[in-house]
């Protein structure tokens, strides 16, 4: 991430530009107007912001946006992105060490594990996104004091009193206080903040697979770190204090999440997501071998990708010396196993010194295999008949897609066991020194053997350049891992070789690291955010005049901009997000004039549309039934408020036009004389469909019996919007000699009320979508104010 913001530049390919950018941009200047960013009008016909889960603007780091727009506006905020990307990838590598730390193993297990875990590929590569680099570096962290936890569960004499003694003999810098209830109270406490932070960190797939993983944790050190006869006891003692560290982390964090529960109920996850979209990012059998070499089947950065879905939802590699110490470990306890000779922890044990004869030598390898097994049995998906199984019969499979970010579990047993492999690493003497050397010749050879083929097989259509680059730097750090093994300290080796030593493998492992992470957090320069989009101030005469709705004449309409999905998706995935490469070739400042959703809340511009991972149910069928048309009704694009079209067109100068509509009947806002019922909301969605409601003269109203009106034709009025700068509050004026009704034509949503004249009045679902208010006649004011409950009870 260096090259970013050391050259003043910003995150922006994928998700900073489409989301998290705006987003920010859009919260911290509501909020420098003096209003809480709850509603955000610009996107999806009017949607909840602060309910949408991965904003996470209740996480405290992200608060450092918001004074970064105050100081410098959007160029300074989204710099501000980059740099708290990398301190999160810091961050997670630190959380390891310290996990390492405890666990009893010295300074070269706590750095080898702790660079493994921190820029793994499963987080180096997703540094762009935002809430996963946010989320997952606080899974460390977390199993550092649930491991606290489950000692203090574990450390009881037979007669219930608490014991002294220090918990590892050999490691008094890993040494835990005898536990007392103030101090078990504390590590709840502590336990239960981390919890928080990353329940606000914005991305609740990975933290609940951080709370199944923690369960698992606690559970399997309480087990093993007390005797047979209260290992049960231990365990529930253990899980009890999870769930009130949980339980309170809830509570802290209940501000985001009953907001973001409200809006899961409303959304189109409400039930499951898709099975098709569930399952397309399962992780691709072939990606195992980037533990090896990764990059063998091209890389977006060298433009060059080539294999399944994307390059880095299968990103895996910890390292080839963390990879091969980490195999090292679980082969050696599986054979430890096999022999039914499993010692008790000794110096040279890839297992600090445990209390308890229970705790041998093999069982935190075997429960990291398990571990490991699990977690790519799940993670890859549909390739085996067990993912799916589960998303069909066991709650909350079918909440999450892309089941390969389960490989998270695997990516932290490895980086743990390369730190046991670490710590026991030792110069191989004997047939180890044998094979070592074998090995390391097998390396040179393979870098030699990859150089020689380009010369020999590069004419060949099939042929691909990645694998030669990825298998030439296999090559290369297989060479240089078995150099290090054969230069391993011995017994007699003095204190400056090993320290010269450790820091070798210290910056090996960086490199390597760091060679498979250079480029994939592309950066772009901070006017691509700053400066003012191609065409729009056409866009803002087109949309954002004085708006008045008449029924029976039109003035200028506060109106929207619709962009096919369709039309939306090619834009984004097959011109400007190209899999296959971070540089597709174009001018990016194409992508600004697209206005590709949500890039337009940095203009100001509404659209139809909204890039959002959760959007309301009823939007999300509306929106698919309107791609789905040939050509969208006009009377649909009237009562959507449509003032203009985003259509696709070759010669315009970024590939896009927009299209007025003018003359249109088209208004956010109008006033209506007629109402037709509907019992529910499938009779409503048949009416709206059918076209058998004129949707210029009636409402179509669900659970309502509005008063019948002969001839709507003769009844007029007027609707206006008033100018507010409170995005979570419209203000209308109407004016009619009959009563009729106030059509808003801004998604229905709990938490919208509505006052006329100040007197509390009903907000009806309308047309399906939208909401309406029934007013009499005369002269009156309709205000409609966002005051979602379940934000002020969460917070």
């Amino acid at each position: 991430l260096a090259p970013v913001y050391l050259r003043g530049q910003a995150l922006f390919w994928g998700l900073p530009a489409t989301q998290f950018v705006p987003w920010w941009a859009w919260a911290a200047e509501t909020l420098l107007d003096g209003h809480l960013p709850l509603w955000n009008p610009l996107l999806g016909m009017g949607a909840p912001l602060i309910a949408n889960y991965q904003s996470a603007l209740f996480y405290p780091p992200t608060w450092l946006y918001l004074l970064a727009y105050a100081l410098g506006g959007v160029g300074a905020l989204a710099w501000t992105q980059a740099v708290l990307a990398a301190l999160h990838i810091a961050w997670g590598s630190v959380g390891m060490a310290a996990l390492i730390r405890r666990l009893g193993l010295g300074d070269l297990a706590q750095v080898v594990g702790g660079l493994a875990f921190g820029m793994s590929g499963y987080i180096a590569a997703r540094g762009w996104f935002l809430s996963i680099n946010a989320a997952v570096v606080w899974l460390p962290w977390i199993l550092l004091l649930a491991y606290d936890l489950a000692v203090h569960s574990a450390r009881v004499s037979p007669h219930g009193e608490r014991s002294a003694t220090p918990l590892y003999a050999e490691h008094p810098t890993s040494n835990l206080q005898p536990p007392t209830f103030n101090l078990q109270l504390s590590t709840i406490a502590k336990l239960a903040l981390l919890l928080a932070l990353q329940l606000l960190a914005g991305h609740a797939q990975l933290a609940w697979y951080t709370l199944l993983l923690t369960a698992a944790w606690i559970a399997f050190w309480a087990w093993s770190l007390t005797a047979d006869r209260r290992r049960l006891a231990a365990v529930l003692r253990a899980g009890g204090q999870f769930i009130l560290a949980g339980l309170l982390a809830a509570g802290i964090a209940a501000v985001q999440l009953l907001p973001t529960a409200e809006y899961l109920l409303q959304s189109q996850r409400s039930a499951a997501v898709d099975y098709e979209i569930a399952m397309t990012y399962s992780f691709w059998p072939w990606r195992f071998l980037d533990f090896v070499a990764p990059g063998l089947f091209g890389s977006p950065v060298t433009g060059d990708y080539w294999g399944y879905a994307t390059y880095w939802e299968d990103a895996v590699h910890i390292g080839l010396l963390p990879f091969l110490l980490a195999m090292g470990v679980l082969l050696g306890s599986l054979l430890r196993l096999l022999r039914r000779k499993p010692s008790l922890p000794s110096p040279q044990s890839p297992i600090p010194n445990l209390p308890n004869p229970n705790a041998r030598a093999t069982h935190i390898p075997i429960f990291l295999l398990a571990l490991i097994f699990v977690s790519f049995l799940l993670a890859l998906g549909k390739n085996t008949p067990v993912f799916p199984w589960l998303y069909v019969h066991v709650p909350t499979f079918s909440l999450f897609k892309s089941p390969t970010r389960f490989s998270v579990w695997a990516i932290f047993a490895l980086a743990l066991l390369a730190a046991f492999g670490a710590e026991t690493w030792r110069r191989p003497t004997g047939r180890g020194l044998y094979w070592t050397r074998l090995a390391t010749m097998g390396a040179f050879a393979v870098s030699l053997g990859a150089g020689l083929g380009w010369f020999a097989l590069r004419g060949l259509p099939d042929f691909h350049l990645s694998f030669v680059r990825a298998l030439t730097l296999a090559g290369i750090f297989g060479l240089g891992t078995g150099a290090l093994a054969l230069l391993a300290p011995a017994p007699e080796s003095s204190l400056r070789w090993r320290n010269t030593w450790g820091w070798a493998v210290a910056l090996f492992v960086a490199a390597d690291l760091l060679v498979t992470a250079w480029g994939l957090n592309p950066g772009i320069g901070l006017d691509f955010y700053t400066r003012p989009a191609p065409a729009v101030d056409g866009l803002r005469i087109a949309i954002l005049e004085e708006p008045i709705w008449t029924s029976g004449s039109v003035g200028q309409a506060m109106g929207r901009v619709y962009l096919p999905p369709s039309l939306e998706d090619s834009l984004k995935y097959d011109r400007y997000f190209v899999f296959e490469t971070f540089d597709p070739g174009l001018d990016w400042l194409g992508l600004r004039a697209a206005f590709l959703p949500n890039l337009n809340l940095l203009d100001g511009i509404p659209y139809v549309n909204n890039y959002d991972p959760m959007v309301p149910g009823r939007y999300a069928r509306w929106m698919e039934w309107l791609d789905g048309e040939s050509a969208p009704d006009e009377a649909i694009l009237d009562l959507m408020g449509v003032t203009a079209l985003e259509k696709e067109s070759l010669g315009a100068a970024f590939g896009v036009t927009f299209v007025p509509r003018g003359g249109a009947a088209a208004s956010r806002v109008r006033w209506l004389p007629c109402a037709q019922p509907a019992g529910d909301a499938e009779a409503a969605w048949g009416l709206v469909t059918s076209g058998a409601v004129d949707l210029g003269a009636a409402v179509i109203l669900e659970e309502a019996s509005p008063p019948q009106i002969s001839d709507c034709d003769s009844h007029t009025g007027t609707a206006s919007l008033q100018p507010d700068g409170n995005p979570n509050r419209v203000l209308i004026r109407t004016e009619a000699e009959h009563p009729g009704w106030v059509l808003l034509a801004d998604v229905w949503y709990p938490g919208w009320e509505a006052r006329v004249d100040g007197t509390p009045a009903p907000v009806l679902r309308a047309d399906y979508l939208f909401r309406a208010v029934e007013v009499p006649a005369g002269a009156h004011t309709v205000e409609f104010r966002y005051r979602p409950l379940s934000f002020w009870a969460g917070a």
